[in-house]
């Protein structure tokens, strides 16, 4: 009999990833897995046993509501999973708890014959909002029986939690486009115009809620939970009104650095163009001022005005101060305080409790505070010969350094630590000298034994000067190197080609491929399902047109800046994390931290789940959308067999032979 020989799972604070592996390769008969999430108590004993939600249907059966089933009824046809219901519920707003332990059981399934056990089916609903009545789930076809095909295997325990001493690592669930938005959004029979920005912009709304996950709480409780003392911060962006008000009511305790953010274009008085800055900060920056100019306040402050330079102030940190010689903790990442930061994107936001790690970024904010930056006047205008000193530079050359309990070291760098320079060059003859960050992030690319992963924004245009380019090369040298990462901006992605002139024809326009693979790497970017032929039957096409609107308003559907190194690796394994896009630019020319961890695994498998929750959430949108572009003619890297996905669960077990088990292959080896 075919088994499940090993099987691996791994989660943070939201998702839980898992991954199995036969010890043949093909199961005949095999319709896919039925996965089963199993609750322990302290003493191992199983609980509460919950088969993982599913929502995709054999051929011959429609889900036309987009309601969930589980894999009872639906199994999992690949070698890989996301159990995305692990802290939000399949088809509401509440959250399940945390601190919880997990494992999983996996078993193949296959229509049910003579001599199989039968696989009981298990019915899933929902409380409809209006009635307050239990609805059940439906779905259009004849069910199918299943049967088990293999014995029962069980992943290792894990633990939900954000908890990873001494970190708190909290993610947010800002992936516009899916399914839950359509079914929650929809649940009136309507979605208003505005409807979904009004959500994401009200405090306490339980969309908003839903997808900021534990970041706000984190937020929260960095300040409320952390009595007495002052609080040291450089923010970049900031026009949230929950956390606006957050350091409005702790002001007296605060020392803020704000940088500027945001520009617009506006027609003079006497009809000319001009371009006005910090659009984005000014109106929490009013509201701040009138706080710090009160009598006797105690909050302070500091503008640190970029407007049109080139550089800007790219921190999102604040550091707690229990007394005027002590640091003890810090909360980075790369969630920026807006409302599209917290709720419309994916992101990051984490407190490290080390008083020499607090104790660093209170050294760095001070040197900031040093390198006076002169206000311009207006404050909206551009700041003429703004850009940090070289002293400030030079006190970023070198990172804060410590080693935790078990010996995993961690180190913070800053920036901009190129002294001399503003930005790399641009002449095609000189290349821009690799930034001190930058080095050690390569020097622990190129010691790399199975993993590269990374979610990235912009760190440069087609991703050279970065861990994107690096990762990229390393992957297609040694084709053995899992290359695995996400990429937001199109002109970030590999490959991408500015628009040009070809002589004295038309210009050609900017090209960007939705996926680049090649033997161990795979690399996609963030792509909404906005054309008609994609969406199919994953829900109204206007809908998704409405949700996908407001991630792109904000300029970045991926936020997170986030390389992770060989997590399933206890001694190797690295997680870079902070504010700072990894690529040359953000070194050379802005205000930015970047945390390094080598050697502990709690903290690079959390980071790690949440790369592949995203990476895997856009793969699908990114291979159709290839696919599409070259059935249009257009230029595509979809090689020449490609074919867009069905919409449906194959009949048979030929999905075997294309379902990718390189994944599966490495985290249960």
């Amino acid at each position: 009999m075919v088994s499940i020989v090993k099987a691996i799972a791994f989660s943070n604070n939201e998702v839980g990833f898992l991954a199995w592996r036969l010890d043949h390769d093909l199961v005949e008969g095999c319709l896919g897995f039925n996965i089963v999430r199993e609750y322990l108590d302290e003493g191992g004993d199983v609980t509460l046993r919950r088969p993982l939600a599913s929502y995709v249907p054999f051929l011959g059966q429609h889900n036309t509501k987009w309601q969930a089933q589980n894999t009872t009824i639906w199994p999992i046809q690949k070698f890989t999973w996301r159990d995305l219901t692990l802290r939000k519920k399949r088809d509401g707003s509440g959250r399940r708890p945390d601190n919880e332990r997990v494992r999983y059981q996996i078993r193949a399934v296959g229509d049910l014959k003579p001599g199989l056990e039968k696989v009981e089916t298990i019915p899933e609903s929902h409380i409809d909002r209006a009635t307050g009545q239990v609805v059940a789930h439906t779905y259009d076809g004849p069910p199918r029986a299943l049967g088990y095909l293999t014995p029962a295997a069980f992943t290792n325990v894990v633990e939900v939690t954000a908890l990873r001493p001494p970190f708190r690592a909290t993610f947010t669930n800002g992936i516009l486009s899916t399914q839950f938005l359509r079914n929650v959004l929809s649940e009136d029979g309507k979605v208003e115009d505005g409807e979904l920005v009004r959500h994401l912009t009200t405090p306490g709304d339980w969309l908003r809620n839903y997808l900021t996950g534990d970041v706000i709480p984190l937020m929260h409780d960095f300040f409320e939970k952390n009595v007495g003392g002052r609080f040291r911060a450089a923010l970049y962006e900031l026009d949230d009104k929950e956390l606006v008000d957050l350091l409005a009511v702790h002001a007296d305790r605060i020392d803020l650095i704000l940088s500027d953010a945001g520009d617009a274009s506006i027609e003079g008085s006497d009809g000319a163009k001009q371009t006005i800055y910090d659009t984005r900060n000014s109106s929490a920056r009013q509201k701040l001022r009138a706080i710090a100019d009160r009598p006797g306040s105690k909050f302070r402050l500091i503008n640190r005005m970029f407007n049109g330079s080139g550089h800007i102030g790219h921190n999102k940190f604040v550091v707690f101060m229990p007394n005027p010689q002590t640091a003890t903790q810090v909360l980075t990442g790369s969630t920026n305080w807006t409302s599209t930061g917290i709720a419309g994107q994916s992101n990051n936001c984490t407190v490290i409790d080390d008083a020499v790690v607090a104790a660093g970024y209170v050294s760095y904010w001070d040197q900031m505070f040093k390198d006076k930056q002169m206000d311009p006047v207006p404050l909206n205008a551009v700041a003429t010969g703004a850009g940090q000193g070289d002293d400030l530079k030079k006190f970023d050359l070198a990172p804060v350094t410590t080693t935790f309990s078990g010996g995993a070291t961690l180190e913070a760098w800053y920036s901009p630590n190129v002294p001399g320079a503003s930005q790399p060059t641009t002449s095609k003859t000189k290349a821009p000298s690799v930034p001190p960050d930058m080095a050690r992030l390569f020097s622990f690319m190129r010691q790399a034994k199975r993993s590269i992963f990374f979610l990235i924004f912009y760190p440069s245009q087609g991703g050279t000067n970065s861990i994107v380019g690096e990762a990229i090369n390393l992957g297609i040298r040694d084709t053995s190197l899992e290359v695995i990462g996400a990429i937001s901006d199109p002109k970030a992605m590999w490959l991408y080609q500015p628009g040009r002139k070809a002589g004295s024809g038309p210009k050609i326009p900017a090209w960007s491929p939705h996926v680049f693979q090649q033997a161990g790497v795979s690399v996609v970017r963030a792509t909404a399902l906005t054309d008609k032929n994609l969406v199919q039957g994953l829900g109204d096409f206007k809908l998704n047109e409405r949700l996908t609107a407001f991630g792109n308003g904000a300029g970045a559907i991926i936020h997170d800046k986030i390389l992770v190194i060989d997590p399933m690796d206890s001694q190797s394994c690295v997680v870079a994390f902070g504010s700072h896009n990894q690529g040359y630019k953000a070194s050379y020319s802005n205000d930015e931290n970047l945390v390094i961890v080598r050697g502990h695994q709690g903290i690079a498998q959390a980071y790690a789940a949440h790369v592949l929750d995203v990476y895997d959430h856009y793969k699908f949108r990114a291979t159709e959308a290839e696919i599409a572009a070259k059935q249009k003619g257009q230029q595509s890297t979809a090689g020449p067999d490609q074919t867009g996905w069905e919409g449906f669960l194959k009949t048979s077990d030929s999905w075997q032979k294309t379902a990718s088990r390189r994944l599966a292959s490495y985290f249960t080896e």
